[in-house]
């Protein structure tokens, strides 16, 4: 799926018939790459892309500061629903303290498949990552915020048929707030103040606009709360900026830097989670010196997403036309018929 930023044609978004047509010339185009097509949600395809013969290792980073409720309920989804066979769980411990928070770190021990690093220095997102990558063993990099669970037993593997594949930088994943509406489906650069959520607060049953929360796609960035990469490409963009956007903006960033590299970034919404949403940290806002160096750094995309339709508007998380649509219309192609 690329993106069109002008109207090319109009189909009926009802029509039983172009939905099976769509779906049989994708099925023709992706099985000589060895993927699948099925129907999906509100008449969407599905597309399957294989993984290798053997599961490459993906390390599961868990920064983590007591709210042991939260940690315990992302630990135990992991390990109990994941069906994918190979991957190691890395809690990153940023100063607990608390003796219950403790105590589950040392019944984590007895977990073969988890490890518990301890990260003293003040709280720095991108640092508590970095520090965690460079000791992780997979090839593969799964940043997860302690805030998340895991609903579907298939969350990995649906991110890993993308993130295996060489043109492909970062994969993040469909998130939900606890009633069951979208939190997460994919990162637009320049919505609200520097970078936000489209499709936020859609009930997750609901199509919405042209479905897009439904349909695995290319975007510009995807959010760390649930983000695959591999460790390769990681490195090569010195993983999270530690320096300069400690807290807020890292994800967007790293996704962008990326991208600056000739990598996509891809959002699928079959893989699903649970996030409760900046329950671990509160609900402060985002730095305002970061978002100011995250906006002067990538001024020409927040100015223009290239993965964003510019008849959309940009100042709310429902997709709808821009409300200078007639005169944008006319800037763009003339008064016309």
């Amino acid at each position: 799926i690329v993106h069109i930023p002008h109207i090319l044609g109009h189909v009926d978004p009802t029509s039983t018939s172009s939905s099976d047509t769509r779906r049989d010339a994708v099925s023709q185009h992706v099985q000589k790459r060895g993927a699948s097509a099925t129907p999906g949600p509100h008449g969407t395809t599905t597309v399957r892309w294989p993984l290798p013969d053997a599961a490459p290792k993906v390390s599961i980073i868990i920064p983590t500061r007591d709210k042991v409720e939260l940690l315990r309920a992302c630990v135990e989804s992991v390990l109990k629903k994941t069906s994918y066979p190979n991957f190691e769980i890395i809690v990153v411990d940023n100063g607990s303290m608390i003796s219950e928070t403790l105590s589950f770190f040392n019944e984590l021990a007895n977990e073969e498949r988890v490890r518990v690093l301890h990260y003293s220095q003040p709280y720095n997102f991108s640092a508590i990552n970095n520090f965690a990558a460079q000791q992780a063993d997979g090839a593969f990099l799964c940043l997860l915020n302690n805030d998340t669970e895991v609903v579907e037993a298939d969350w990995l593997t649906e991110l890993m048929r993308y993130a295996v594949r060489p043109d492909i930088g970062a994969v993040g994943a469909k998130l939900l707030y606890s009633d069951g509406s979208i939190q997460h489906a994919g990162v637009v650069v320049g919505m609200g103040d520097a970078a936000g959520h489209p499709h936020r607060f859609l009930p997750a049953g609901d199509p919405g606009y042209f479905r897009q929360a439904h349909a695995a796609q290319f975007v510009t960035a995807v959010t760390a709360a649930c983000l695959v990469v591999e460790k390769v490409k990681f490195d090569s963009v010195g993983g999270l900026d530690a320096q300069d956007l400690a807290i807020a903006y890292n994800d967007v960033d790293l996704c962008l830097r990326l991208r600056a590299l000739g990598y996509r970034v891809v959002y699928t919404p079959h893989a699903e989670l649970i996030h409760h949403e900046r329950a671990s940290r509160g609900s402060r806002p985002p730095p305002g010196d970061q978002m100011n160096l995250f906006v002067k750094r990538w001024g020409k995309v927040v100015e223009d997403d290239p993965m964003f339709h510019p008849g959309l508007a940009r100042d709310r998380f429902e997709l709808a036309p821009r409300a200078d649509l007639a005169a944008w219309r006319v800037r763009h192609f003339g008064a016309g018929p």
